[in-house]
């Protein structure tokens, strides 16, 4: 099978390996394609701006199946020559309810792209109900989570010397629910000294690199694979706040797999995709009760995070998530 993703960010060459900046591309391109191509797949990686000089090549139009990762442009003029002029199908990856906000500038490219599917994957159980009215009545949705990224951490949870590191890392358009959040996690600052370590994409010259909020040390860091590593490292505890609205409730669980993968505590909001993290963390909108727990009950703590890679590995492994990514492709492809 020939298979090409067409992806919303490059990929770039890092201390001899490979990244992205977007997660979706590193959980849901890379990984599963590098996977599927040591199962004797044809694959290949396209950056979405180098279309306009792909299209010209007549052998770019000999593939199987086009993924389209997170949809920047209106790819519905390209799907519609691919369903004329090849047999090529296409298969839509869509991680992100952009129905609603704050995702849903991106509403009509995907109002566009949809009907059009052959086939379309979503990174959550609840988020494949949304998808059901956005396209055709016979087009099959298969559900396929995040691959975790990374070698296994081995747990530890040994804060000291009176402080307690937090990290925070996401897509920038989670961080004014970090900054709510601050409120409450100041109400570590009765029992330790408190510092904070928050990464993203952050837009050029928006984020100082460091302040004080209601007595948390904040620090500021541009994301980068070497920073997620150290931060990573460095910290106690993984917060990741959220709330219910229909942009966020149907998340995947990327941000709780890599953080208990990396050996770390985690108190996150208890967002649907995050309910079977429930034995191996702290899934709850008391953060600070959880990380109170953690405290107290360290080696019950530690107990968690072993359950949990060992979740993990059963269920987000690459070779799972690639053999998800197969039956899809699989599908797909009989369509002809």
């Amino acid at each position: 099978m020939k298979i090409t993703w067409i992806n919303p960010a490059p990929i770039i060459g890092v201390n001899s390996g490979a990244t992205s900046e977007r997660a979706c591309v590193r959980l849901r391109s890379m990984l599963p394609g590098d996977e599927l191509r040591r199962r004797g797949y044809d694959v290949e990686q396209v950056f979405f701006q180098e279309l306009s000089t792909r299209l010209e090549d007549p052998l770019f139009w000999r593939r199987d199946v086009f993924v389209f990762g997170k949809a920047f442009t209106d790819f519905s003029p390209f799907i519609r020559i691919l369903h004329t002029s090849s047999r090529a199908k296409a298969l839509i990856d869509i991680c992100d309810n952009v129905f609603a906000p704050p995702e849903d500038g991106l509403k009509p490219i995907y109002q566009a792209m949809l009907p059009l599917a052959d086939t379309v994957v979503a990174s959550s159980d609840l988020f494949t109900a949304v998808l059901q009215d956005k396209i055709r009545p016979d087009t099959r949705i298969f559900y396929i989570p995040d691959a975790v990224e990374g070698a296994k951490v081995d747990p530890e949870l040994t804060p000291g010397n009176g402080a307690i590191k937090l990290l925070w890392f996401g897509y920038p358009n989670n961080y004014p629910l970090l900054r709510n959040e601050l409120q409450n996690l100041c109400k570590l600052t009765n029992i330790a000294k408190v510092s904070l370590t928050a990464v993203t994409a952050w837009p050029a010259q928006t984020a100082p690199s460091s302040e004080i909020i209601n007595d948390i040390h904040i620090v500021y860091r541009q994301w980068s694979p070497q920073v997620m590593k150290y931060a990573l490292k460095a910290c106690d505890f993984v917060v990741i706040p959220g709330d219910d609205s229909p942009g966020r409730i149907t998340k995947s669980a990327n941000r709780v797999i890599t953080a208990i993968w990396a050996g770390k505590f985690v108190a996150a909001y208890p967002l649907p995709s995050y309910q079977a993290f429930q034995p191996f963390a702290h899934i709850d909108c008391d953060l600070v009760g959880g990380i109170k727990w953690a405290l107290e009950n360290r080696d019950a703590a530690l107990e968690r995070i072993v359950a949990g890679q060992q979740y993990i590995q059963e269920h987000f492994a690459i070779q799972t998530i690639a053999d998800a990514w197969e039956r899809a492709l699989e599908h797909t492809t009989a369509l002809f």
